[in-house]
């Protein structure tokens, strides 16, 4: 049975469905920063909703809630208490 609630959406409270899902593929993004650390995040999907609302190609707009998740790779001298080249 479909859940209906409203979603607030561009300053506007409009109707929506929660939607089910099952993740099919969660991958990392990795970027370097230039003190040579490895940041990889992703974006977890908690709940997907389908609005009553459509865009310019007639399809309905969904808005998607997620947390992120970050984990890095820090190099040993810039960790804490790390000793420091002079």
């Amino acid at each position: 049975m479909e859940k209906r609630t409203m979603i607030n959406f561009g300053g506007r409270t409009v109707e929506a469905t929660e939607v089910g899902f099952k993740g099919i593929k969660e991958e990392w993004n990795e970027y370097q920063a230039d003190d040579g650390t490895v940041l990889r995040f992703k974006a977890v999907v908690t709940e997907v909703f389908r609005l009553d609302e459509y865009d310019q190609d007639s399809k309905p707009i969904y808005v998607v809630k997620s947390g992120n998740v970050l984990a890095s790779s820090v190099p040993e001298l810039l960790k804490k208490g790390a000793a420091k080249v002079q």
